[in-house]
């Protein structure tokens, strides 16, 4: 069940194919950027964000993904001490809250490996009305159990939270 703080997906079933397909592009990109950045010696800013930029082109993902994708990486090396474990395949992708356009009759326009799409969700509204919960807030992109889900990205999770 929903709560104010996850949104369901409702994805077609080429929808669903091209969310799992986003979420592998975008990890593998991410691996790909994570390596460049270390051999290169390079671990935030400009610097990195035209590294990441780079791999992206190369993936040939949307640039709509770019500051995503910087961000992890940049996440990832701030924790340079030990072994660097990979993103995984489906790992959820966390989005800002500008890279959503929310609409009332539950739908969700968001980036994508081919591009902005418009997503079907469930929207509770016996948690409060129409207003997508998540407006205005950055979400994570998370596939778990062969579902989608959106989750608000700034709120604490346990690690047991599926």
């Amino acid at each position: 069940m929903a709560t104010v703080d996850e949104v369901e997906v409702l994805p077609d079933p080429e929808t669903h194919q091209l969310l799992a397909t986003t979420l592998e592009r975008v990890n593998k990109a991410s691996n790909q950027a994570r390596a460049a950045a270390l051999e290169a010696k390079v671990f935030s800013g400009r610097e990195l964000r035209e590294l990441v930029k780079g791999v992206v082109d190369a993936a040939k993902l949307p640039d709509a993904l770019v500051t995503a994708i910087t961000d992890r990486v940049e996440a990832s090396l701030a924790r340079r001490s030990g072994k660097q474990p990979k993103f995984s395949t489906y790992q959820a992708l966390t989005l800002p809250a500008g890279a959503f356009r929310w609409s009332s009759d539950g739908k969700v326009a968001m980036p994508t490996a081919k591009g902005r799409r418009t997503i079907r969700i469930r929207i509770d509204t016996a948690r409060g009305g129409l207003r997508p919960p998540l407006e205005g807030r950055p979400a994570m992109l998370v596939f778990r159990n062969g579902e989608f889900h959106l989750w608000a990205a700034d709120v604490d999770r346990s690690p047991d939270d599926d």
